[in-house]
């Protein structure tokens, strides 16, 4: 089963204040930002507690079991509308373990901060970090008081306010008591994604014994080291990143390679070789094999528009602050990224006509 999520690339960067549209109902104690504030107010989860909820990812449905534990333990069992396991991760405190029932095949990676904050988010933690993601690109109100689960619960709603957002329309419903994200509606570029608990139990004992997970003898696992590994080359040893040659920018002029970084990603290598003019960063190039498996692109994101990039298929990126131009060729995927913001699109689209291949 694909799960295609977004949340793994947003930051978690804390909220101070947060710009509202609406106002709080007569029967509310607190006011929506009150009420997000809460919300928001740190990432970890609440309790330990056990839960189920239904989830439909476009139009694939899901029932998942959690236990949450003490330490950030955490084991998930996620089943089809049938009730057939698919999948079972299980977070023991030092590794995390996926494992696919069906291809009897199992991920095991250590946990690493940075691991903590992205792997197997709870609804409330995924929740938690859209509404930050969409602080300045929507209108959050409060739309009143329902209940879930015969839980009381605030009712807030996101409204985006232009076509460029990552995030479409979206809706939670928060536990007034300990701030728990029973049910969200959320619409992404990935499609709309809907949740809502149907058990849970927050005075729940659960045994350390449920952090174990036995693999079948036969299952084949993969360890994998989620250490990004980094070192940076010259331009000198260009040449030998990568099995050919690939394109790039050679330095004349004004323009300057001030940094050059190799990361080995899982299964290939990255190049970033970042340039700066009159002593002002640039934008940094970003350099990659294409993967064999990789098709066609035919979505597009908000703020996506289709481009031709040195006569190549390409694509352009531009949202709030951040923009991109990407493209494949020969072998190569190719990103380019403008950090100084009088560093034009059209500009760039003209630039890589100029590109060398690395001798």
């Amino acid at each position: 089963m694909e799960m295609k999520t977004i949340l793994k690339t947003i930051s978690l960067v804390g909220i101070i204040t947060i710009g509202l549209v609406g106002c709080s109902t007569e029967d509310s104690q607190y006011s929506p930002e009150q009420v997000i504030q809460n919300t928001l107010k740190d990432s970890k989860p609440v309790g330990p507690y056990y839960g189920e909820y239904d989830m439909t990812i476009s139009n694939e449905k899901m029932h998942v079991k959690e236990w949450i534990g003490e330490d950030s333990k955490r084991r998930i069992e996620i089943s089809d509308e049938k009730g057939k396991q698919q999948s079972l991760s299980v977070n023991d405190g030092e590794n995390m373990t996926s494992y696919d029932q069906a291809q009897n095949t199992a991920i095991v990676m250590p946990i690493t901060d940075d691991l903590k904050d992205v792997s197997q988010s709870s609804p409330k933690e995924q929740a938690e970090l859209l509404l930050k993601a969409v602080k300045g690109t929507h209108d959050i109100s409060l739309k009143g008081e329902e209940k879930v689960l015969d839980r009381k619960t605030y009712h807030l709603a996101a409204k985006g306010k232009g076509e460029k957002t990552l995030f479409g329309d979206m809706e939670i419903w928060v536990d007034k008591e300990n701030w728990m994200v029973l049910k969200t509606k959320i619409s992404t570029v990935g499609g709309d994604t809907q949740m809502e608990y149907t058990k849970i139990d927050f005075d729940a004992k659960i045994p350390d014994s449920t952090f174990t997970l036995d693999l079948p003898k036969d299952a084949k696992i993969q360890k994998i080291d989620n250490t990004m590994k980094t070192e940076q080359i010259t331009s000198e040893e260009l040449p030998t990143v990568f099995k050919k040659a690939f394109l790039y920018f050679p330095e004349k002029s004004k323009l300057k390679m001030v940094k050059i970084e190799v990361m080995d990603v899982v299964d290939h290598k990255e190049l970033a070789i970042e340039y700066e003019k009159d002593g002002v960063v640039y934008f940094t190039l970003s350099v990659f094999p294409t993967p064999k498996d990789m098709g066609e692109k035919t979505e597009t994101i908000p703020g996506e528009k289709q481009v031709k990039v040195r006569g190549q298929k390409g694509s352009v990126l531009e949202m709030n602050n951040f923009r991109s131009i990407s493209w494949s060729e020969k072998g190569f995927n190719y990103s380019i990224m403008p950090t100084d913001p009088n560093l034009k699109v059209e500009e760039i689209l003209k630039m890589v006509n100029g590109m060398k291949l690395v001798k």
